[in-house]
């Protein structure tokens, strides 16, 4: 947390005497800033010139302080490719959204195969938390006036709570006892929706990996032990919303600036409240697969482990939007929330 720590009420879940078997990193933001703002902007179906696209709208001197671009084909069999930006200055992104709001407003929503969709929101510092290691920087921890500095909260079941400052006073469950459905037969094409009605207390996650530095040995070790558990537990994830709260999981692949498709990887989630992601991540055998096999390369290969992880989690308020425009009725929170044509 940015300044003096809060005053604490509840209580730490790290172990006395913890020491992490691998070192790992958090990234501490300048006391300046207050809030983090977070932009998932995406292309659906006819992709092509999408990042022409992403370069011409976020290439401005309201441009934001870092972005990271990604593909991925949804369960529908529809390809998307996204851009995740983060701004620190509100001043610079309300300006940027202005010139967003005024090209979204030019597109032709009844475009046969293209869709777009905008996810966005932003959060005080003491409700984001981040997990990394220092030579492998993505996402917020990438972002200028973003220091990265050793952590002691890893590798024990409560480390990520423990990480968020606001866990001091705030128990980060579900603002109701809502259980999600999905409504996939909504009539989404050729309209530009907006997502209401979700709880204040949404959760999303960034969660990557990157094997660009794995040698043969853990490369394979990789791709054979953790790579089909990581798949497993993300596609639990997909088919179980109303048991999970997790209301979007979607794995995509890192882009190079070319386009390529990049040796690593991460998963965008979103929850009804970090309490549900917290609950499949400490109970569920689909994510203890995951955190034992990836603790256990960890235990293996120590500092000489190569391959690389890292995640970010917010804890959302009502500083949040969901836009649509065109894209398919599973697309993002559309099936689970109310739907208000714009």
């Amino acid at each position: 947390m940015n300044g003096a720590k809060p005053t604490r009420i509840y209580p730490t879940r790290k172990p006395e005497g913890h020491c992490p078997v691998v070192q790992r990193y958090s990234s501490s933001l300048d006391p300046s800033v207050t809030k983090v703002r977070v932009v998932l902007f995406g292309q659906q179906g006819q992709v092509g010139g999408f990042q022409s696209l992403a370069h011409h709208l976020f290439a401005s001197q309201n441009a934001p302080d870092h972005r990271d671009d990604a593909q991925y084909t949804d369960p529908q069999g529809i390809e998307n490719i996204l851009t995740v930006a983060y701004w620190l200055d509100a001043t610079s992104y309300n300006a940027w959204r202005d010139s967003f709001d005024a090209w979204l407003a030019e597109q032709d929503p009844k475009e046969p195969d293209k869709g777009y969709w905008l996810e966005t929101f932003s959060v005080p510092t003491p409700y984001r938390e981040t997990i990394a290691f220092k030579e492998y920087l993505r996402g917020l921890s990438a972002c200028p006036y973003s220091t990265i500095e050793p952590i002691e909260e890893s590798a024990y079941w409560g480390a990520a709570r423990d990480r968020f400052a606001a866990s001091a006073y705030d128990t980060l469950g579900p603002t109701d006892d809502r259980c999600l459905t999905a409504d996939t037969g909504r009539d989404t094409r050729g309209k530009l929706l907006r997502v209401t009605g979700f709880p204040k207390s949404l959760c999303v996650i960034r969660s990557g990996v990157s094997w660009a530095s794995c040698g043969a040995e853990q490369l394979d070790s990789y791709q054979r032990n953790l790579a089909p558990k990581l798949d497993a537990g993300m596609q639990y994830l997909r088919d179980n919303p109303a048991e999970t709260g997790c209301a979007s999981l979607r794995q995509v692949t890192y882009l190079n600036a070319d386009g390529s498709r990049a040796p690593e990887a991460f998963s965008l989630g979103f929850f009804l409240s970090f309490s549900h992601l917290e609950q499949w991540a400490e109970h569920h055998p689909s994510h203890l697969a995951i955190y034992t096999r990836a603790l256990a390369e960890r235990k293996k290969y120590q500092e000489n482990l190569e391959l690389k992880t890292y995640h970010e989690i917010y804890v959302l308020s009502d500083d949040a939007e969901f836009l649509y425009l065109n894209c398919q009725p599973s697309t993002g929170l559309l099936p689970y929330f109310e739907n208000s044509q714009v």
